[in-house]
């Protein structure tokens, strides 16, 4: 595939330096396409990614998600109202976070959160690991959302429409 002629819907447009990642990784992804057009099908099943998941499986995060959620809001300038406001999550879902030490939210809802945060790209892969995901770079998902947190892209809007002109899905849905 001929990246820099990409034509995306909606006239989202990639930056050329997430065309030239997708690039470097073109082996670790699994890429499989129905149409001429720019639909990606993802498949998590590379190699790769089940090296790295059965490294962090062996290394359990030393706090709960709940812990580091909340290590990072306190350490941030924000406070948990506008965190949640920020990451378009609901009111009662956030309290259910915020109280229930072992609930486990969705990796869309963590990536919500790390953005709404402005989380480095260390710290959103602690986040994650946290809640046992893990960010590997074998699908086009995860490339872009690395590229925005390493280029301090926090807005959501702009994530979100990145990551559906790659998987037609939506930061929520992921």
């Amino acid at each position: 595939m001929f990246y820099q002629n990409l034509y995306i819907k909606n006239n989202i447009t990639i930056p050329q330096p997430l065309l030239q990642l997708f690039i470097y990784y073109q082996k670790d992804i699994i890429k499989q396409s129905t149409e001429p057009t720019c639909i990606f099908i993802l498949n998590e099943s590379s190699e790769e990614y089940i090296i790295t998941n059965k490294i962090l499986n062996t290394i359990k995060p030393s706090k709960s998600f709940n812990e580091t959620l909340f290590n990072y809001i306190d350490h941030s300038n924000f406070t948990d109202v506008e965190v949640y406001k920020k990451a378009f999550i609901d009111r009662r879902l956030f309290s259910q976070i915020k109280s229930d030490a072992h609930y486990h939210p969705s990796f869309g809802t963590i990536t919500l959160l790390a953005l709404a945060l402005e989380l480095s790209t260390i710290e959103y892969e602690a986040l994650l690991n946290s809640a046992s995901y893990s960010l590997p770079q074998n699908t086009y998902i995860n490339i872009t959302l690395k590229y925005c947190f390493d280029n301090k892209i926090y807005d959501i809007t702009k994530v979100n429409n990145l990551i559906y002109a790659v998987s037609d899905k939506q930061i929520r849905d992921l």
